[in-house]
């Protein structure tokens, strides 16, 4: 067994080295998953036949789980579908991103913008994947700063990574569309927004993607925040009615030192 972990350890570092894109990466680690899956299954059948039950049940739930696993990543990376069974995305919609003690890098400081907040995005199908090559391609083309995760723990995306290509367009009184690209001229649509309001953008923010934890390189799947002003249109109406009572003020103000003026 440990003879089979040094072999896949191996291969990620050498697969890590030769930079290849995160799609043909992931599909490679869930081919390379089947082998120590079957060495349990194997294990699993050998304490059946020597009648040995406690452990038996302990491996073949074991396997089941990471038979389970093996099965929801090949899907998803050879045929771009989720399984409605994916327990992975109760994980993602309930727990905090810091539930793992990972300093994410790319996370969004809700100090460094006061006054704004997140808006949702109905993303389109499939949207992972199309998002993972567009950050690819922004990657190796450099046009998104990234840390050197040489010798330290970290994310790759630098903190507060904004999307440098990306915009909202109008096509109805209560939808934007959200489209991304690797340059202005070739954005594609991502997701829709439903908003009745007018979207006065902040940024759309870069989170997740590749990060070594213990010398260890994992990744993340990538996911976009994007960052609105709060209530653009209210608080131009707060400084309007502002302004008019400071005028209303000032009017009266002066009215009653005419009236003092004319009473002398």
């Amino acid at each position: 067994m440990t003879f089979l972990l040094d072999i896949i350890n191996g291969f990620h570092k050498f697969l890590w080295y030769l930079d290849i894109s995160p799609k043909y990466l992931n599909r490679a680690y869930t081919i390379l998953s089947l082998f120590p899956t079957l060495y349990i299954l194997r294990i699993v059948y050998g304490l059946w036949v020597n009648q040995n039950y406690i452990q038996f049940s302990l491996y073949l739930l074991v396997f089941v789980i990471l038979f389970y696993f093996v099965v929801l990543n090949f899907i998803y990376y050879f045929f771009d579908k989720n399984v409605k069974g994916d327990i992975t995305q109760l994980f993602a919609k309930y727990l905090p991103e810091d539930a793992f003690n990972i300093e994410n890098d790319s996370q969004i400081s809700q100090n460094l913008m006061p006054n704004t907040s997140e808006v949702a995005v109905d993303f389109v199908d499939h949207y992972e994947l199309q998002l993972e090559e567009n950050i690819q391609s922004l990657i190796s083309e450099e046009k998104i700063p990234t840390n050197n995760l040489t010798n330290s723990d970290g994310f790759l995306l630098m903190k507060n990574t904004l999307h440098p290509y990306y915009y909202l367009k109008k096509i109805e009184d209560d939808q934007y569309e959200l489209q991304i690209g690797t340059s202005y001229r070739d954005l594609e649509k991502i997701g829709i927004i439903h908003q009745t309001e007018a979207l006065d953008p902040v940024g759309l923010f870069i989170v997740g993607g590749d990060f070594v934890k213990n010398g260890i390189r994992y990744h993340e799947r990538y996911r976009l925040k994007l960052l609105v002003k709060d209530n653009p249109s209210q608080d131009v109406n707060t400084k309007k009615i502002k302004n008019e009572a400071e005028v209303s003020s000032e009017v009266g103000s002066r009215s009653q030192r005419h009236k003092k003026k004319n009473s002398k």
